[in-house]
């Protein structure tokens, strides 16, 4: 028979045990409760999701009742849809040519022409709908394309849409006038640099700035030194928000390795900002400004204040 003793020990052990765990529990939990609630706030999850979506598409008779249209709207869906085709053939003929030969060869081309229509219906859209990937010019809020169609230009990056399309062509041009000389030289730096470095800081309001080739690299840079100087792993994003292609900023669906150290978090939460304040993980934390992808600005705040980065 066990004797009172072992039996206070065992118990002691049991409370204690449980008393160590619990914490971890309720931080799992309060983790659980900001993450964003669609499958992007949930990486691993939305892999083992779409493994178990098969993929299919409509045929041409199902694209246009895919809703359970009657027969007769179906048939009008079919007419409109078969003439707008007709207009594309006719209005951009130079650039599909020149999409279809390039996108063989980019794939960049081959990723945005299948995504952006949902898979079931993208076949037909993309056989027949299909526009150009490449423009000739741009003036004032326009840009044209090269089969001299002219678009009002939505997709400017932050810049741009602030200042217009000629505005930075005349930037590029004083700036092509001024680096001439120089050239393409790798290493050492054009004297315009200590300028523009000076302007940095002031704007940014920190000590130092660093240069990279993209907005990927910069951004890359920035989370390895915040995980450096505060020691810690994880970092948080938001769903929607474009950091560039490293995966650790591109979690989830699509991604072949599953970024363990991300946490996709929700927006305008106080669930967000309870996690912030009492996990021990995370490093930094990415925000979003501006609208045009890698043209944009992204932040990368690290937990240390003394630790940030601009791109």
């Amino acid at each position: 028979m066990d004797s009172p003793l072992s039996i206070l020990s065992l118990s002691a052990a049991a409370v204690a045990g449980t008393a160590a765990v619990f914490p971890k529990l309720q931080a799992r939990l309060a983790l659980s409760r900001a993450k964003h609630r669609s499958l992007a706030g949930h990486s691993r999850m939305s892999r083992r999701v779409a493994r178990l979506i098969p993929f299919y598409e409509f045929s041409a008779d199902e694209f246009f009742r895919a809703d359970g249209a009657p027969p007769s709207l179906a048939a009008e869906r079919r007419d409109a849809f078969f003439a707008l085709a007709r207009l594309y053939q006719e209005r951009y003929p130079k650039g599909r040519q020149m999409t279809a030969e390039a996108a063989g060869r980019i794939s960049d081309l081959q990723f945005t022409e299948s995504y952006r229509v949902p898979f079931q219906f993208s076949r037909l859209v993309r056989d027949n709908l299909g526009t150009g990937a490449f423009m000739q010019s741009s003036s004032g809020v326009t840009i044209s394309d090269v089969d001299g169609n002219e678009f009002y230009d939505l997709t400017g990056s932050y810049g741009v849409n602030i200042f217009g399309n000629d505005f930075y062509k005349e930037c590029i041009a004083q700036g092509e006038a001024r680096a001439r000389a120089l050239g393409p030289a790798l290493g050492p730096y054009h004297p315009v640099i200590v300028d523009n470095v000076r302007r940095l800081c002031e704007i940014s309001g920190l000590d130092e700035v660093s240069f990279h080739m993209s907005g990927t690299e910069a951004v890359m840079q920035a989370v390895r030194l915040a995980r450096y100087h505060t020691r810690r792993t994880h970092l948080v994003r938001f769903a929607g928000a474009y950091h560039g292609w490293w995966g650790d900023v591109q979690p989830g669906v699509g991604n072949p390795v599953s970024p363990h150290e991300t946490y996709t978090l929700a927006e305008m939460s106080e669930r967000t900002l309870h996690v912030m304040r009492t996990r021990r993980d995370i490093a930094c934390l990415h925000v979003k400004r501006g609208e045009a992808m890698s043209r944009g600005v992204n932040t990368t705040w690290s937990l240390r204040s003394d630790i940030s980065a601009s791109v």
